[in-house]
């Protein structure tokens, strides 16, 4: 008769390590993980460090390429502004208003004064309305935000993942505490600095042609619909939301909100406010960085406007 062997405790150990072997990740597996972990830490997680990734991370490890990009900023900033040329378009040519003349009295006694000079028929050109340049601002808030809503929904992983786009109550006093600061301390300690090498300059007269159209209760609301609401909703979502996200596609995030802020200073096309909207559009990017989210900056937009509004309309001589 056979004799059957006995399992030694060798054989049992060796089992034992077979199952600790097959539950263990596979080598490549483990590195993916590690590494998108890693990448995670450096990007700030889902707070400090969203948009600036290419992707998620498919089955292999490997990051999907974004299904738009650079190509896609430009197309969107193109066609607000055929948007708004669209408009203002129609609007000259089926209204009698000069777009060309600033708003005022002294703009109009200036007008009379030179025709009566040159002895040409007085007819003093009046402006248009602070209610049609509202209205003339719809297609460019729709081209700046609207489309890369769009992008976000149809081409990419959703309006949070791409633009940030999520507030929080703590964004509110945050972010116009910011913006109020920045108005009224940042600004004007940068333009005292830079006195010796530009001059004193009045860097409010292009804001100012808007303000002084605001003389009735119902022109001031629509002034500040226009600055407070329209303006910082759809710049955010445009430059800090979709240009920021792509920036930081290819660059760092100091880089990403250098080259967003220089993007959104040289767009307004105003030479002598260029340092302090690269300056604000500089604290604005951090602001979205480090918390992931555009609340903050959409807030703090809306401050740094409605502060420079609110001392124009009423005269306050602050900002």
């Amino acid at each position: 008769m056979a004799t059957q062997k006995r399992p030694t405790g060798r054989v049992t150990q060796s089992k034992k390590q077979a199952a600790i072997a097959n539950s263990a990740p596979a080598p490549q597996a483990r590195s993916n993980r590690v590494r998108s972990s890693a990448a995670g830490e450096v990007g700030g997680g889902s707070e400090s460090g969203a948009g600036l990734a290419d992707g998620p991370a498919d089955s292999s490890g490997q990051f999907e390429k974004p299904r738009y990009g650079a190509g896609a900023l430009i197309l969107v900033f193109l066609g607000a502004q055929l948007l708004s040329s669209i408009a203002y378009m129609v609007a000259t040519s089926r209204t009698t208003y000069d777009f060309t003349v600033p708003a005022g009295v002294g703009a109009a006694v200036g007008q009379a004064t030179a025709k009566f000079a040159t002895q040409q028929d007085i007819l003093v050109s009046v402006p248009p309305p602070l209610w049609l340049t509202a209205l003339l601002q719809l297609p460019l808030w729709f081209g700046l935000g609207a489309i890369p809503i769009w992008f976000a929904v149809k081409r990419g992983k959703g309006v949070v993942a791409d633009l940030g786009l999520r507030m929080r109550r703590i964004d509110i006093p945050i972010g116009l505490a910011v913006g109020v600061f920045c108005q009224l301390v940042m600004v004007p300690l940068l333009y005292v600095a830079l006195s010796k090498i530009i001059g004193v300059k009045d860097v409010s007269a292009a804001a100012r042609q808007l303000t002084d159209r605001a003389s009735s209760p119902v022109s001031i609301l629509l002034l500040f619909l226009i600055v407070g609401i329209g303006a910082p909703v759809a710049e955010e979502i445009y430059f800090r939301g979709m240009a920021q996200g792509i920036f930081g596609r290819r660059l760092s995030p100091m880089w990403a909100i250098l080259a967003a802020a220089a993007f959104f200073a040289v767009t307004h096309l105003q030479p002598l406010q260029f340092p302090a909207l690269l300056a604000f559009g500089v604290v604005l990017g951090v602001m979205r960085w480090r918390s992931g989210r555009l609340g903050p900056s959409i807030w703090a937009h809306l401050g740094f406007n409605i502060v420079a509004a609110a001392s124009l309309v009423f005269h306050l001589g602050i900002g």
